[in-house]
């Protein structure tokens, strides 16, 4: 029997279903069978001697075994891309072409991650990082340190003169903390009875800003935003978000998709917000449009409204 060897495809693959959480999803995003997509993952489990996930509550878990490897993902896709191109001698050099993103946890979850698969199939040779700095996004974006952000609308300027922003998407905001947090059990809770508590994540700025006034500026200091203090621990997946709110006394800001498991088990609590019981989050494409757009940025972008075509098709309404 010939043994498989682990291909850049069978690091997409492993990667999709991490960030997807089911082999159906997974599927979905590499256009391939589901079948197909399973016997993949077999072969590559047996290639690497190890089972990479495990059956969780309605989706599919990293082992201890996938946390390294796909910690070192990005690594091992520059690697291969490297070895690609050190084999292809008799090709004339090329300029490495690359694309630099700025976009939020939610905004990869729903769109960056999909768009950045679709994108690395068709264009291998693309070097790809994403990063999750959107605080100073407008001055990144026109200092050049980033090429395209994916972010909160609230947190970019209403009107400039070099930069483009185009609607993308929304989500449902909530607020949760744990069951045993003071304010669990309290209905119609007010800003000022949230004020007192801390916020797990800097990405829960924007709906701060949203919650308190559209003309909101974003202060100097991080942890003050419109008086509201937040935690100085370093929070940069949801996961790390709700393990936070679970063991500490924190409130967070979340969607409604990110946590319905959570609070199906009763691990995490909704609060209702008096007055503001139901808070959308419009999502942007932003990118400086002075000057000609590289290909691979026309791409990206060509990529990420795709997901969101398909996505709003197959969205539930909210009531």
């Amino acid at each position: 029997m010939v043994k498989s060897r682990l291909t850049f495809r069978n690091i997409e693959i492993v990667e999709a279903i991490a960030k997807l959480g089911s082999l159906s999803s997974a599927a979905r995003a590499l256009d391939v069978s589901q079948p197909a997509l399973t016997q993949s993952l077999k072969a590559i489990e047996t290639e690497l001697g190890v089972k990479l996930f495990s059956r969780g509550a309605g989706c599919l878990v990293p082992t201890a075994f996938a946390i390294p490897f796909l910690a070192h993902v990005d690594q091992i896709r520059c690697e291969l891309l490297e070895a690609k191109r050190d084999l292809s001698l008799d090709l004339p050099l090329q300029r490495q072409a690359k694309l630099r993103i700025s976009a939020g946890i939610r905004s990869c979850d729903i769109w960056v991650d999909r768009a950045v698969i679709a994108l690395r199939r068709s264009r291998p040779e693309i070097k790809l990082s994403v990063d999750h700095q959107l605080l100073n996004l407008y001055e990144r974006l026109l200092k050049g340190e980033v090429d395209i952000g994916i972010s909160m609308v609230d947190l970019l300027p209403t009107e400039s003169a070099r930069l483009v922003i185009e609607p993308l998407g929304q989500w449902r905001a909530l607020f949760v903390c744990d069951p045993e947090h003071p304010l669990a059990t309290t209905a119609n809770l007010t800003i000022d009875q949230l004020r007192a508590y801390p916020l797990a994540g800097h990405f829960n700025y924007p709906v701060i800003l949203r919650l308190f006034s559209k003309d909101a500026s974003i202060p100097d200091r991080l942890d003050i935003a419109s008086g509201w203090p937040t935690t100085n621990l370093h929070v940069d997946t949801l996961d790390s978000l709700i393990g936070l709110v679970t063991t500490r006394d924190c409130l967070a800001i979340v969607s409604k998709e990110n946590v319905e498991r959570e609070l199906a088990e009763g691990s995490l609590v909704e609060l209702r917000l008096a007055g503001d019981p139901k808070l959308y989050v419009q999502l942007v494409l932003a990118y400086v449009g002075d000057a000609p757009l590289s290909d691979e940025l026309l791409l990206f972008i060509e990529a990420i409204k795709s997901v969101e075509a398909r996505r709003a098709l197959n969205a539930p309404v909210e009531e």
